[in-house]
């Protein structure tokens, strides 16, 4: 019996499957596509690989037991979280969030793109005397352990430095053999590493309102819809009716990258597409996305993959059969 077991997630999964060390969880293809695959590495904690999109949001979310302390590492993907105060929060490539059991969080939304991450459910009362075993120590203290986490009204969400980041991907290369013990290693240094450091409170999350959200995603869509012309960030706000700078965090807390980086891939995607057609001539392809100096555009192009847009329009372009 795991988390996953809890009768909230049982509707959204088709089966499971049972392995040597863990229970994979298939979705039901009614709710989207994926899968979790959960491991027992010790009392108390249940470490899971996701790797899924759903089809719609998941709402009236499951209440944690108290006691109780979720970790969630976004690898890939992106997740947006309807907490109770009818604020809004983002992970994305890269983010930790952690929850304690008085968050309420209304709505999980993985819609947008494959998430794949790993979800660490932490139970006190029996990891704590199972972390002092290990270690051969009585230091650690129900009461005490990662209390920051359970006096926050809200989930704490930060991005993860490089040593958080090390620890996280070193879990996805754990060999066969053995798996189960260096999983449990490399859980208590995550832990150790979090209880220890500052960087999950001293880089959080901005959180949203749902008109910021809204103003957000309409400012992705005129980026998306004029990816012929240059649009200021300046101009932009003005348009969205929100200031540069909050637009600026914003869009990298939803999308991940900058306008100005995002507005470029959207102009050398909508070019690499052009440009494969092969109706178009590159001085042509330069000026449907906004470029009219064809030496910027060329500059630009091998910038974002690696080639001159000559060349790709030589070896992936329609050729006259």
């Amino acid at each position: 019996m795991t988390s996953l077991d809890n009768k909230y997630f049982k509707r959204i999964f088709e089966k499971k499957l049972y392995e040597e060390n863990s229970i994979k969880y298939i979705l039901d293809s009614n709710y989207g596509e994926g899968y979790i695959n959960n491991y027992k590495v010790m009392p108390g904690l249940e470490l899971m690989y996701a790797d899924m999109q759903l089809n719609e949001p998941l709402s009236s979310m499951m209440e944690l037991e108290k006691d109780c302390i979720e970790i969630t590492y976004c690898l890939s993907g992106q997740v947006e979280i309807k907490l109770e105060n009818e604020k809004y929060a983002f992970m994305t490539n890269g983010d930790i969030s952690l929850f304690g059991y008085q968050v309420q969080a209304f709505c999980c939304d993985l819609t947008s793109k494959v998430f794949k991450g790993i979800r660490i459910m932490i139970f006190l009362d029996e990891f704590i005397p199972a972390l002092n075993k290990i270690l051969n120590t009585d230091e650690f203290k129900k009461d005490t352990f990662l209390k920051d986490v359970f006096k926050a009204d809200r989930c704490i969400i930060s991005h993860g430095n490089q040593s958080l980041n090390h620890i996280y991907k070193e879990l996805y290369l754990l060999p066969d053999e053995y798996k189960i013990h260096l999983m449990k290693i490399k859980v208590v240094e995550l832990i150790l590493y979090l209880i220890s450091g500052k960087d999950y409170k001293e880089n959080e999350t901005v959180y949203f309102s749902r008109e910021s959200i809204e103003k957000i995603k309409y400012a992705r869509k005129i980026i998306i819809e004029n990816s012929d012309k240059f649009i200021t960030l300046k101009k932009l706000s003005e348009i969205c009716g929100m200031n540069t700078t909050d637009l600026e965090k914003g869009f990298k807390s939803l999308y991940g990258s900058t306008v100005f980086a995002y507005s470029k891939m959207c102009k050398m995607s909508k070019a690499k597409e052009l440009l494969r057609n092969g109706d178009y001539s590159v001085l042509q392809v330069s000026l449907a996305v906004g470029y009219s100096n064809g030496g910027k555009f060329a500059k630009a192009f091998k910038d974002t993959f690696g080639m001159l847009p000559t060349k790709y329009r030589k070896e992936n372009g329609k050729t006259d059969q």
